[in-house]
């Protein structure tokens, strides 16, 4: 997953025409590192969130976190969707 990422960022910027020198200075990211989040997936996640922005792709990270009718809310919602195995002889709280 993390290298399809770095791939679709490398897409991104390629399509844009810019070469990966010129997005490291717009991002503020070290030229390696961005070379690592482009061909490894490997990275910060700020350097990851810089990139984004620059390249006009932010909105997809947000939409990662975004809240769905179906997450669960709370953690005891969470529980009910995946509850404590019993161990035999105890009691649950």
């Amino acid at each position: 997953m993390t290298r399809e990422i770095g791939a679709r960022l490398q897409a991104r910027r390629l399509q844009l025409g810019w070469s990966r020198k010129t997005l490291a200075v717009r991002a503020g990211v070290n030229p390696w590192s961005l070379k690592r989040l482009e061909v490894r997936g490997l990275g910060s996640v700020e350097a990851l969130v810089k990139t984004a922005i620059v390249l006009g792709i932010a909105g997809d990270l947000e939409s990662l976190f975004a809240v769905r009718a179906r997450d669960p809310v709370t953690l005891a919602d969470l529980e009910k969707l995946h509850p404590a195995a019993r161990k035999r002889g105890t009691t649950l709280p």
